[in-house]
């Protein structure tokens, strides 16, 4: 199997941190499964590893517990429960950064529009002058 360094890497050398996620299997349990053979008399090892993908609650609810009991080495190469914790968290991260954004423009935009009316004021002042009582004086 290709691994995230790009390498072709035999089943027993997988890890949770190569393994590749197939898009859009990223809510399944993705595991190694052996039960493990070896012949008797040269010692030489005989079953070979499946990479085997289970539904989240079926796995969590029965097939963990009931491949251990037939015998199953489990490895768990992906946990969707952990995965959708690192969704949940770069959700968080793009809200807030949403957020910051939006108080930014809003900022810039109040402080162009105080910037206009003042201009505006300024302006009006300036080029004339209406006649108006004098205050008086004491």
């Amino acid at each position: 199997m290709i691994t995230k360094d790009g390498r072709d890497t035999a089943i027993e050398n997988l890890t949770p941190e190569n393994y590749i996620v197939p898009r859009g299997e990223e809510r399944c349990y993705h595991c190694v499964i052996e039960v493990k053979l070896f012949d008797q008399k040269t010692a030489q090892k005989l079953s070979k590893p499946r990479v085997q993908k289970f539904g989240k609650k079926i796995f969590e609810r029965t097939v963990r517990d009931v491949l251990i009991r037939q015998g199953y080495e489990v490895k768990i190469l992906h946990n969707p429960n952990d995965w959708e914790k690192q969704q949940a968290a770069k959700q968080q991260e793009a809200a807030k950064a949403a957020k910051a954004a939006a108080e930014a423009k809003y900022k810039a935009d109040v402080e162009a529009e105080v910037a206009r009316r003042l201009a505006a004021i300024q302006a009006k002042e300036g080029g004339e002058k209406k006649p108006g009582r004098k205050p008086a004086e004491k």
